[in-house]
């Protein structure tokens, strides 16, 4: 897994094969498919571990509002865990189990936050993809531009506002 995650930290998919895992490792190839079944298999696991990093990153959030800056953050400072956690290929690569989590944890910041539980779930899935948007216009953009900033600080304002009016029952 240490070897995967160079090779896709440097290279992106492309440069994640059995052949170069194993090569990366010191290894042979059938030790690496002792692991993992096949490329999709690895490339699975890898992206478990990328949510791992990205959930103990965002593990430190104070409040709904750091957690929706510590996602910008995260997917500007990792661009190529951001990219393996909802890039090209993201929902093949995916459990549902980890699905579940994904939004459960958004769904929990919500509730900390004063919003209704049986609604929270409901603002969640805006507020994720309105992050999500902004972070792959960043990853897009590669050049830091005033107008990024703009839609930056626009999102955690649309977001904010979705809070309170799920706080309020709107």
């Amino acid at each position: 897994m240490k070897a995967a995650d160079a090779l896709w930290q440097s290279g992106g998919e492309e440069a994640v094969t059995i052949r170069g895992v194993a090569a990366e490792a010191g290894t042979t190839t059938p030790t690496v498919y002792s692991y993992y079944a096949d490329r999709e298999a690895l490339l699975t696991a890898l992206r478990a571990l990328a949510f791992q990093r990205f959930s103990g990153y965002l593990g430190k959030s104070r409040d709904f509002r750091d957690a929706c800056v510590r996602h910008l953050e995260f997917g500007t400072s990792h661009p190529r865990d951001y990219e393996l956690l909802y890039g090209r290929g993201w929902m093949e690569r995916v459990t549902t189990d980890a699905q579940g989590s994904e939004i459960a944890r958004y769904t929990s910041h919500l509730v900390r936050a004063g919003v209704d539980e049986s609604r929270a779930a409901h603002v969640a899935y805006p507020v994720m993809m309105m992050l999500h948007g902004v972070v792959m216009h960043r990853l897009l953009n590669k050049k830091p531009s005033p107008l990024g900033r703009t839609i930056a600080a626009a999102c955690l304002d649309a977001c904010m506002t979705l809070l309170e009016r799920a706080r309020h029952g709107k």
